[in-house]
């Protein structure tokens, strides 16, 4: 029987985004959708396997996805950072040859970008975002099962992209208006509708 665990996809969506003190970064919305509800649908437009870390203001966030055929996990160590997060995921996705991890902050980033990270697979290296007049690789990034044991061993507020650094990726450009991070108060009043 054919293998068809081809592809997972990990969303990133358990911080509590300190720099927006008492605002849920994941609940903010953009065009009417919620952050994290715009990124797991747009995951579930490239594999059905999509798992979702939540942490902070879970039970809103769970409300908020409950509709769609997704894994929802729960990193009850989420405080230590976004490392912690990828390692809780990434055991999650075990079974998977290559899986693609994605932040719920980034409503720019489109389908198609994704699409373009997933037919460049080659199941060996690692498939990465290189922003327009960045020097360095950064996520979404697909990351083939080698890399797995290496993920599931970061525990702090270090993501992959510290771990990219030391690694031979394809880069997949993506232009720098697609780029941004809803990280402060500035970029959701810049950027969001509220």
């Amino acid at each position: 029987m054919e293998n068809k665990k081809e592809l997972a996809i990990i969303i990133l969506a358990a911080g509590k985004s300190s720099r927006l003190g008492l605002i849920t970064k994941q609940l903010l919305k953009y065009n009417g959708v919620t952050l994290l509800k715009r990124a797991c649908k747009k995951a579930l437009q490239i594999t059905n396997d999509v798992f979702v870390v939540l942490g902070h203001e879970k039970e809103k966030c769970e409300k908020e996805i409950k509709d769609l055929d997704l894994n929802i996990l729960f990193n009850k160590d989420y405080g230590k950072g976004i490392g912690s997060s990828i390692s809780y995921g990434i055991k999650h996705t075990n079974d998977y040859k290559n899986t693609l991890i994605m932040l719920c902050d980034q409503p720019f980033i489109n389908k198609k970008h994704l699409i373009n990270l997933k037919n460049n697979i080659d199941n060996q290296t690692i498939i990465a975002t290189k922003y327009e007049n960045a020097s360095s690789s950064t996520v979404p990034a697909i990351f083939p099962k080698k890399y797995y044991k290496k993920l599931s061993k970061l525990n702090e507020d270090k993501g992959a992209k510290s771990m990219m650094k030391n690694e031979v990726c394809i880069n997949i450009k993506l232009e720098k208006s697609r780029s941004i991070d809803i990280d402060t108060r500035e970029d959701i009043k810049t950027y969001l509708d509220l």
